[in-house]
């Protein structure tokens, strides 16, 4: 090993050596939210609330990075004055593939570094695939540089890589460690990167009509943000723009939301009939992971605080818990660990659009799990609420076959989607909602529908949400490729389980494209900024 080691060297090294190792092992993690196939490394990946971590490590990577080029640039001097007394050598097959190994390292770090930027402000370049064949490029050159260096030295090249074999002039290596702790600690004390959004303030007597049709003029006066969301199923490239304006008139807040999606999705895990009888067209519902028999959704996420990885929420990894059961998917959960609530409205295309409300829940603290339960949702809890309510049209779920809770009155009443099964499931011109009392209880002897009949599983059972869980006022529409969503919710409700929407809210948005997990998401959080307080 002919490298002189010094003490800079061995500390710039080691740094470079935790914060790659940091960032691997928690991109990785993150990265199986888009990748489900990085799932069969599962076990060899952290668990938890990783977001800060990786973010912390980019950090310190910069920062060491940065304390290398002056460390290069300090040794100039010294390396030059080594040269001219030195005798040259005949450079050995190995000292030519150890050089070149290491001379790849630059351009991954670089690299790395760059893109990973660029997804830390929500850049509207599309990086994330290069980011990742960044870190698949670090996991090569680590076997290639380490393993290369083992198999020619054994165990003393680990010995001789950490300790000093000459001294140095100049103490360079402090300049790595104020950088290094520097960075870490201005995260570590609580940095939490936002971009704001200007709330505009509309008269009180102003109407707004909560229909999805954003004719009213004044949405022409409120300043528009439009964010790149990421990493959802379906979506081409698994992105979507977000467009986002907010109003207020002292007593509610009204949100006009946009995004891209070039299919219009409403058949919501159908049933159809089968030889064994009837089943649930799936394609990833077993795990909680539909991919594609799934209504449109978006979901906004409020928060008092704009901490990274959904404000503090995410926690990845099937069980990133001991004590509580694991997750089908192997994703991770959403919940709470600093004893506060986020507020989450989930507006779904076909579960809550008909009833012209989105759906408002919370992640709080984890629940305890109960017997009999099939999908334990942590922190993921539905606002209390007084009345109203939607079913599946299933007795109890089964992958094989299902036994219907109600069957149609009258065979009219589901004959259009067979029309439109035959057309293709992508065809939704239809509702895909029943009622309870157009169907009647399920008989064995009035089940007459021939095999390949399709009939909708969504059963409105009474009326509309009453209570906490209808504080959220939404509808959207889709046309020509686009979903225009309006919502409208009082600024303070009074609920312990909702977010006051005042300056200083930090919001996020998942937008999903008929998948019920696989949604799209952004890295900063969005602030709400007010155009006047109220008194």
């Amino acid at each position: 090993m002919a490298v002189k080691l010094t003490i800079s060297w061995i500390l710039l090294h080691g740094f470079v050596i935790a914060f790659v190792l940091i960032n691997l092992a928690s991109g990785l993690r993150i990265a199986t939210l888009s990748k489900p196939w990085l799932l069969e490394l599962s076990a060899l990946l952290p668990q938890g609330a990783l977001h800060w971590l990786h973010i912390a490590g980019g950090f310190g990577l910069s920062a060491t990075a940065i304390a290398y080029v002056i460390y290069r640039f300090n040794q100039r001097p010294q390396r030059a004055t080594e040269a001219k007394g030195k005798t040259p050598t005949t450079e050995t097959l190995s000292d030519k593939f150890h050089r070149s190994i290491t001379w790849l390292a630059y351009p991954l770090v670089v690299l790395s570094l760059l893109t990973g930027w660029l997804k830390f402000f929500d850049s509207a370049l599309s990086v994330t695939d290069i980011h990742f064949y960044a870190a698949l490029g670090f996991v090569l050159y680590l076997l290639l540089h380490a393993g290369g260096y083992f198999i020619q030295y054994g165990w003393p090249a680990l010995k001789r890589a950490f300790i000093p074999s000459v001294a140095e002039s100049k103490p360079s290596w402090i300049i790595a460690l104020p950088a290094v702790a520097g960075l870490l600690l201005w995260y570590g004390i609580g940095y939490q990167p936002s971009r704001d959004l200007p709330v505009k303030r509309i008269p009180l007597t102003t109407l707004m009509t909560i229909d999805g049709i954003t004719n009213e003029p004044e949405w022409n006066k409120a300043q528009a943000f439009t964010i790149l969301t990421r990493g959802g199923a379906n979506f081409t490239n698994g992105e979507t723009p977000v467009t986002i304006k907010v109003l207020e008139n002292g007593t509610e807040a009204f949100f006009n939301i946009t995004w891209q999606d070039t299919s219009k999705s409403l058949e919501h895990l159908p049933l159809v009939k089968t030889s064994q009888g009837w089943q649930v067209k799936q394609n990833g519902f077993n795990q909680f992971d539909e991919i594609d028999y799934y209504e449109d959704k978006l979901a906004i996420m409020l928060s008092d605080q704009c901490a990274p990885g959904g404000g503090g929420t995410v926690h990845l990894g099937p069980k990133p818990f001991t004590d509580r059961p694991a997750n089908f998917h192997g994703k991770g959960y959403h919940y709470s660990d600093d004893g506060k609530v986020r507020d989450i409205w989930h507006w779904k295309a076909v579960r809550t659009n008909n009833m012209h409300l989105a759906d408002d829940n919370f992640f709080g603290p984890p629940v305890k799990s109960r017997p009999g339960d099939r999908r334990y949702a942590a922190g993921y809890i539905a606002d209390g609420k007084e009345s109203g309510a939607y079913v599946m049209n299933w007795q109890w779920y089964k992958p094989e076959v299902i036994v219907p809770k109600r069957l149609p009155k009258h065979d009219e009443l589901i004959a259009p989607y067979q029309l439109n099964n035959e057309l293709g499931h992508k065809t939704n011109n239809l509702p895909w909602v029943i009622s309870w009392f157009d169907y009647t209880p399920y008989l064995a002897e009035n089940d007459h529908y021939p095999i390949g009949t399709v009939m909708p599983s969504v059963i409105y059972r009474s009326n509309r949400f009453e209570g906490d869980r209808a504080n959220v006022r939404a509808h959207g529409q889709w046309k020509d490729g686009m979903w225009t969503l309006e919502l409208a919710r009082q600024l303070n409700t009074q609920s312990q389980y909702d977010v006051i929407l005042q300056t200083g809210t930090c919001l996020w948005v998942s937008a999903f494209d008929h998948s019920q997990v696989a949604h799209t998401r952004h890295q900063q959080a969005i602030r709400l900024i007010f155009e006047k307080e109220h008194d």
